[in-house]
Order: structure tokens, then sequence, then C-alpha cells
């Protein structure tokens, strides 16, 4: 249903949901957020789907999934440390960084490098593509992301992808999207 009536999220869903972390000089090349001076790249603005990378380890992610974007860096409330918004996840696939990297380019920011550097011990890497991002009007503050998990009784972990709750999804969604 959330892919034909997007951006409308079901929010009793039992799709899994997980915090993404991301450092401000990616998410501002992929969702122009915090914003920047310098036009992005035509391609990544227009593009319904991206790619984000990660080490092989498995925290449980599967698809169909949600993902909530932390911005993990930078001063808080200040184009960091805020999530900004939320996609579909629509795959997830193991396998080497250059066979990744050859794949997906044209969906990332990341050069070669970078995805041979979020490689683990075993030479390999995960793309997570997604599509559907939907940027907050209102951005979630991390203490207010704590409070949310607080209230909830709930801890956090925001040092990597980190699978949370549907109720805690649901408790940052309609943050982000308060008017008052």
């Amino acid at each position: 249903m959330e892919r034909a009536w997007w951006p409308a999220k079901v929010t009793d869903s039992l799709m899994p949901s997980f915090m993404a972390p991301i450092e401000p000089r990616w998410s501002t090349e992929l969702f122009n957020v915090p914003a920047m001076l310098l036009p992005r790249s035509d391609v990544l603005g227009i593009s319904r789907e991206h790619v984000y990378y990660r080490s092989s380890s498995h925290r449980g992610e599967s698809v169909p999934a949600r993902l909530l974007w932390y911005v993990s860096r930078g001063t808080a409330g200040q184009g960091g440390q805020l999530i900004v918004g939320c996609s579909r996840l629509d795959e997830v696939i193991i396998d080497t960084p250059d066979a990744l990297f050859s794949k997906f380019e044209h969906l990332g920011v990341y050069g070669r490098s970078e995805v041979r550097a979020a490689a683990d011990d075993s030479g390999r890497a995960m793309a997570l593509r997604f599509s559907d991002t939907e940027i907050f009007p209102r951005p979630v503050t991390l203490r207010r992301l704590n409070n949310l998990a607080d209230g909830l009784g709930l801890r956090l972990s925001l040092m990597s992808l980190s699978k949370i709750s549907n109720r805690l999804f649901q408790a940052v969604y309609e943050e982000g999207h308060r008017r008052t």
C-alpha cells in the first residue's frame, strides 16, 4: 500500500523499520539536507531511488522495510544530529565492493574507494537500495528522539544501522510532520 499511496504510511503495520546513520556530507548529496551552497548532481537530485553502502554484517535487514535517516555528525539542530526523513528499503545485496559499485554507481554518492572502505573483514560490503525518500518538514532532533525512545521504554543505538520498533517509527514519523 505504501508504494502505491506514497508518501502515505501505514503506521501500525508490521513492516520492519531501521535507523540509518549518515554523515552530513553524504546526506547533503543524497537528500540536500543540510542544504548545500553548490548545486548537487542532477542525476541524484531527480532520482527516486538511491543506494547506501555499509559493512556486510546483518542487522536483520529485510525487504520491504523502512529507513529513518539520522544525520549523525555536526552541530545539534544545525544540520546534524537530526532525523531528516524516511525511505522505503527495496533491496539488500551483499557482494564485493567492486561488484556493488559497478552495479549501483549511478544511484549513490560513494566513490569506489568509499565502497571498498565499507567492506568488512570478509571483503564484502552491503548495498541497501532504497526509494521514495520523504524529507520531513520538521526534522527530529536527537534530544527529541531520545525523549520519544525513553517514553516508549526503548534504548537507541545510533552508531550503525539498527532495527527499531514500529512504535518508535510511528512516533518519529508523526514528530517529523507535527505542525506545532
